[in-house]
């Protein structure tokens, strides 16, 4: 009996045995064949292909972040215009079906429609000229063809589009009527060329990119992330295809400037007031900075445009153009000096030498200024004061050469620690074009080179440079680094703060730029070259320069010359709040352009006109 039990439960483990590996082979074939399908089956294309509807993603594109002035002002903005469409075509497999007069019938009824839509679009792209006649032509004529993709002039205005919706064909849908239009992001500027080369543009496509500017600078944060979603192929079109992936657009953050719009509008006016009629002068530029931050508040970048021989912001000048600056370079020969204890007083005076560098009378030609003072006032001692006001040659030949003659590299050196021989990086796509110093080492270098970097030849720096270090003499000593982008925002809210930050803590003791400002104001008094800003609504200190351009190598030609006048400084002297340049640059002429003549009076209108209205001589109301 107890074996019999024995028999039986062998049986029956047995049996469960042999169904536990039926179990575990299915398991794994089946196993096996899931991880087939997954990885390994293809399906046959041509079956798929029938089978399956065809997707096909849409970008959604990002709307581009604006640019603001300082005060929140829209400099530049995004927002859709829209392209019209028609596909002609739309129901023609329909009017097929028909008999042959219900065919006709229809035909006729679309064409009525047509001319009908034709007066809308007519009035919707009036500034082409086409007439509805012309458009009913090109709907009829398309319409016979069987054309299903027929793109209808340039992107109009939401409000063209709106009304047009409201004629036949187009207010019947897309795949009825036929009518539809796309969005087309585009970009406005609503103060027009006030400040567009600073602005800049983009242009992205696969044949040529083209950055510039505060929009290609920042590119990275005003472009947003485009989005995705997919369409699929139905009886009466493509359709969202809800069962895939959607993705939403991000759009771009916006930028906050320093620019103040009026102030840009004060500049632009007055340096446009003084060269658009000058038909020998091919550039000019004009920038205004805030001394203790740095912040440029206005950037006015005009150029002669080859082919219309007008004036137009197509070109940075302010940080491109590199060129020898004549007079203006001359107070960094003045700052050495006092740094190095070789000039103690502006009363400090240098021998006139009837009007020559002593020691170099074959290789510098005579300075009247010396001359004329001597004669005046009977001495041979002529004061530096006098000499910075009249911009002497000579003068600052002499200083140069007197205490640097035999160790030239530490005056070359001193350039270098003003931030003159160097560049920087600016809120611009373009970089600042960086400066050329001569200097002891180069090949031909002589004593002459010395005194010729002392006046401002020898040395090629962009109104930008100059402007930066004119900006640490009003700033007592401490370069600021010019910026244009005070922070990245969005929805008001900032994201990325910029601000001030310092190029050089201190290019100069505190008592030598004092001393240097006090030689600028000089300048602008009655004797001196700037004698134009004497009566200018607050005290102003700068200096100007008249530099010729070197053509071929050669400064003069039978046919003329090129000069480049500049004049730069801050203002009110006592208690500097900005610190101004203007440039201008001329074609080759035999007039003259001298830095104390255009530059000033522009500076002399943007002055008046800021005294005016700027805070720090105004209450607020």
């Amino acid at each position: 009996m107890a074996k019999m039990k024995s028999n039986n439960r062998g049986r029956v483990g047995m049996v469960l045995y042999v169904f536990y590996l039926c179990i575990l082979a299915v398991s794994l074939f089946v196993i096996g064949r899931v991880l087939y399908i997954q990885y390994g089956w293809k399906p046959n294309p041509e079956i798929a292909g029938k089978l399956t509807q065809p997707v096909k993603p849409v970008i959604l594109e990002p709307a581009r972040g604006n640019i603001l002035s300082d005060d929140g002002r829209p400099l530049a903005l995004s927002f859709p215009r829209y392209q019209v469409y028609i596909d002609c075509g739309a129901r023609q497999s329909e009017f097929a079906k028909l008999s042959a007069e219900d065919r006709a019938d229809s035909i006729a009824a679309w064409k009525r429609k047509a001319t009908r839509l034709s007066k809308g679009l007519e009035e919707a792209f009036a500034p082409t000229g086409r007439s509805a006649a012309w458009f009913e032509q090109k709907l009829w004529s398309s319409f016979d063809k069987g054309s299903r993709y027929l793109k209808l002039g340039k992107p109009i205005e939401k409000e063209q589009w709106d009304k047009l919706s409201t004629y036949p064909l187009a207010n019947e849908g897309k795949f009825k009527g036929g009518v539809w239009a796309e969005p087309v992001p585009t970009r406005r500027y609503p103060y027009g060329e006030l400040a567009r080369r600073t602005l800049g543009s983009v242009v992205e496509n696969d044949d040529n990119s083209y950055y510039s500017g505060i929009e290609g600078k920042f590119n990275y944060a005003l472009h947003g992330t485009p989005g995705k979603y997919y369409i699929k192929k139905s009886d009466r079109g493509y359709i969202r295809d809800y069962d895939s992936t959607f993705v939403a657009s991000v759009d771009g953050n916006d930028i906050r400037t320093t620019l103040n719009i009026d102030y840009q509008d004060i500049a632009d006016k007055a340096l446009r007031r003084y060269v658009l009629d000058e038909q020998d002068l091919e550039a000019a530029c004009c920038v205004l900075m805030e001394v203790k931050t740095g912040a440029v508040k206005a950037m006015v970048n005009l150029q002669r445009d080859t082919i219309t021989d007008r004036f137009s912001e197509c070109n940075n000048v302010a940080v491109l153009r590199r060129g020898e600056p004549g007079s203006v370079w001359k107070i960094t020969t003045l700052m050495t000096a006092i740094e190095d204890g070789t000039v103690k007083s502006l009363d400090q005076t240098i021998p006139c030498n009837d009007g020559y560098v002593k020691g170099y009378e074959k290789v510098y030609g005579q300075d009247k200024h010396l001359l004329d003072y001597k004669r005046e006032h009977h001495t041979e001692n002529i004061p530096l004061r006098y000499c910075v006001a009249v911009s002497s040659n000579n003068a600052f030949r002499q200083l140069a050469i007197s205490g640097y003659e035999d160790k030239p590299e530490e005056f070359i050196g001193r350039l270098f620690q003003y931030q003159l021989g160097t560049s920087f990086d600016f809120d611009v796509y373009e970089q600042i074009t960086t400066p050329s110093i001569r200097k002891p080492s180069d090949k031909g270098w002589s004593k002459v080179d010395l005194g010729q970097v002392a006046m401002g030849y020898g040395v090629g720096v962009t109104p930008m440079h100059l402007l930066t270090y004119y900006n640490a003499i009003a700033n007592k000593g401490k370069m600021m680094k010019p910026y244009l982008v005070e922070d990245i925002e969005k929805n008001g809210k900032v994201l990325q703060k910029f601000g001030p930050s310092v190029l050089n803590p201190c290019i100069c003791k505190e008592s030598t730029a004092e001393m240097i400002t006090e030689a600028l104001s000089a300048v602008t008094d009655r004797e001196g070259t700037a004698w134009r800003l004497k009566n200018a609504k607050c005290p102003v200190s700068g200096k100007t320069g008249t530099a010729y351009i070197a053509v071929k190598g050669k400064y003069q030609s039978p046919q003329g010359h090129k000069q480049q006048g500049t004049f730069v400084g801050f203002f009110p002297s006592e208690d500097p709040q900005y610190t101004i340049i203007c440039t201008i640059y001329s074609k080759m002429t035999k007039k003259e352009f001298y830095g104390g003549v255009i530059p000033v009076k522009v500076v002399r209108d943007i002055i008046d006109s800021i005294y005016d209205i700027d805070p720090y001589w105004n209450e607020n109301i």
